[in-house]
């Protein structure tokens, strides 16, 4: 069985349920799986697209787990679930496109706090929906471990509490064994037959065809750093403050990728026919690590894709913002949990990735440095 894990922390835990799942698996089967884990934490759905278009040719796979319903609950809002359906349905798009014999497990986690459980119906509502479009030609299935751990208890919020660490996590004495018996069971079943198409995309702008635009391999003579841990290797351009960067995109911006570290400086983003947006890019818990760095993305879920008028070619400018300027740009502040100004002098931002969707025909990205951000107070 060759396996893909796509999701946030609850699927980064080691030892976490991944692990204990793989384990039964193998006193089951007698084999293990060949795992390929790709799960970042603190990141919605689009950081696994991202990484799935950074890594292509990872596959095929027999089986591919995705986890990112705690993740989407900052993007599947009422003002953001457009962006959430064109999000998802594209992650699931894109991996039907490199495994289209896959079976494809929609994992339903939910948040401990029982007044989080309208926001969880929200987004099992929103995926199944998609996975009932596919399902009568991919072998795709919903597995909702939060009703199935709900129903278990009989709705008892006490009983179910014993079975988190935190609002967002798993124990691992009842609520990580309990999961990963869970998910073994479901990886063992048989798949179904997969009919000869794909069905065609409920949204009309599902991203499965947007494109990564690497700021990185821009020749713009920006100081490229590598940032490595055990489990991945990125690359990112610093920026310098009163030096934009302009890129000509073929298309809106759905989300920025970067590495975010205790001392980046904030981000201003300046997309052409959209309001000027600020955002940190320094994490609150790399205060006491400043050696280390996460993977972060920045989603523009605001945008009404059905309804957008214009989504042709357009310039978005990029600029490092040093702290004591912040007050000048902070009427354009989009605030994250846990970013923060950062700490130190500053340096950076560390910007990776531009995730765009293109029209049908897409011109060649052109990037120059510009002068100072338009967006002046």
């Amino acid at each position: 069985m060759k396996l893909l894990v796509i999701g946030g922390s609850n699927s980064v835990m080691a030892p976490g349920y991944v692990g204990q799942a793989c384990v039964r698996i193998k006193e089951k089967s007698r084999q293990a799986p060949k795992l390929t884990n790709i799960s970042v934490g603190a990141n919605n759905c689009l950081i696994g697209l991202e990484n799935l278009k950074e890594l292509d040719g990872l596959g095929p796979f027999d089986k591919v787990v995705v986890e990112f319903a705690i993740n989407d609950f900052s993007l599947a809002t009422p003002d953001g679930f457009e962006t959430w359906q064109c999000a998802y349905e594209g992650l699931l798009r894109h991996i039907l496109r490199l495994c289209p014999d896959a079976q494809v497990f929609h994992l339903v986690l939910g948040r401990r706090a029982e007044r989080k459980q309208e926001q969880t119906a929200r987004i099992r509502d929103g995926m199944k929906q998609i996975v009932n479009h596919y399902k009568g030609h991919r072998d795709v299935r919903l597995l909702d471990f939060d009703g199935y751990l709900r129903k278990r208890l009989e709705n008892d919020q006490a009983r179910i509490e014993q079975h988190y660490s935190d609002d967002a996590h798993y124990d691992f004495e009842n609520g990580i064994p309990l999961l990963s018996r869970y998910v073994a069971h479901h990886l063992t079943t048989e798949p179904l037959p997969a009919s000869s198409t794909c069905p065609p995309p409920r949204h009309a702008d599902v991203f499965d065809r947007a494109q990564l635009h690497r700021i990185t391999e821009m020749p713009v003579g920006l100081e490229v750093r590598a940032f490595e841990n055990t489990r991945f290797v990125r690359k990112a351009s610093a920026l310098k403050p009163g030096e934009g960067l302009a890129v000509e995109l073929p298309g809106p911006l759905i989300c920025l990728s970067f590495q975010s570290t205790a001392d980046s400086r904030p981000l201003l983003v300046e997309e052409e026919g959209e309001a000027p947006v600020l955002f940190f890019t320094a994490n609150a818990e790399l205060k006491q690590t400043p050696d280390k760095f996460r993977i972060k993305n920045f989603t523009f879920e605001w945008k009404k894709w059905a309804g957008m008028a214009r989504k042709g070619p357009r310039r978005v400018t990029l600029t490092a913002i040093e702290r004591d300027d912040i007050p000048r740009f902070e009427r354009f502040l989009v605030n994250r949990y846990n970013m923060v100004p950062g700490w130190g002098e500053g340096r950076g931002p560390y910007v990776s990735n531009l995730m765009y969707l293109p029209p049908a025909e897409a011109p060649e990205v052109v990037a120059a440095r510009v002068g100072d951000p338009a967006a002046v107070a």
